[in-house]
This record gives C-alpha cells, structure tokens and sequence, in this order.
C-alpha cells in the first residue's frame, strides 16, 4: 500500500521539507508519483525513516546514517549484507564513543568551572580584577558616565 506525504509526515514526526530533503540526498527512494504528481511512498519508508531519525537524533551525519541504510539495503547475498550491517554498527559505536568522551570532557569542564565559581573564583574569562560585584560596580560606573554627561552638557 503506498502513502500520501501527508501521512507518511505523520507517521514519522518529519515535515514534509524533511521527508523530501532525504528523498533529494538519496537516503529515501523516490517514492512513485500521481497523475497529478503527489508523492506515494511505499510503507517500507517508515522503516527507514525511522533508522535515520534514531541516528540523527544522536547527531551522526548524512554519510554515517547513509551508510547505515546501504548495509541494510543494498541488494547482495544475506551473509554479505549481515557482515556490511556489522561493519556499519561498528563504525557508529566508534563515533559513539567518540562522542563520549567528548561529553565528558565538556562535562568535566562545566564542573571544574562550577567549582571555580562556587569558591569564588572569577568567570574563567573574567579579568582577574573582577570580582563577584564586578557587574554592579560596572553598571554603578556607566550610570555615574551617563549623569555627568547629562549634567555637563552645555544649557
């Protein structure tokens, strides 16, 4: 049974944009058109649709969810395509990790900051001369530049 976009965007979450986006970047096939030219996608769409949405909700690229699809859909002997899907959950548990680790250290950095701040240490991009009432002291001293040249212009 073949599906209208409209459907197909509800079933999936996506915008009718983004399910044309993926049909124009090879991710999608091109589903079959009408007389009139609306889009019938073939329900199978949804799978895929689904497998994209789960890797780019986790931030993988168009290349890594692409080649994700191929190993899962390329035309080949079943081993082959077993061993392909493997390789492919492979090289996005590597990118995982990566991405892992990355967290971590931004996450290592936001506590080390927290600690700075907490034990009074200045913002680590604050000039060391500015302690925790800097900004009211800056505002204090715009609002004192602003009245004296509001009380020295020429009357």
């Amino acid at each position: 049974m073949s599906l209208p976009i409209g459907e197909v965007s509800r079933r999936s979450g996506l915008s009718a944009d983004a399910l044309r986006y993926y049909e124009r970047e090879g991710l999608i096939p091109a589903p079959d058109r009408t007389l009139g030219g609306a889009r019938r996608y073939e329900e199978s769409t949804l799978d895929q649709l689904q497998v994209i949405t789960a890797l780019r909700e986790v931030g993988f690229s168009l290349e890594q969810v692409r080649g994700m699809l191929a190993a899962k859909t390329e035309t080949r002997r079943v081993r082959e395509r077993i061993d392909a899907a493997r390789d492919a959950i492979d090289r996005l548990e590597a990118a995982l990790e990566e991405k892992e680790r990355m967290l971590l250290g931004a996450r290592a950095r936001l506590t080390s900051w927290r600690a700075e701040l907490d034990s009074g240490e200045p913002w680590p991009d604050t000039p060391l001369d500015c302690g925790p009432d800097a900004a009211t002291d800056a505002k204090t001293d715009i609002e004192s530049v602003v009245d004296s040249a509001l009380t020295d212009r020429p009357g």
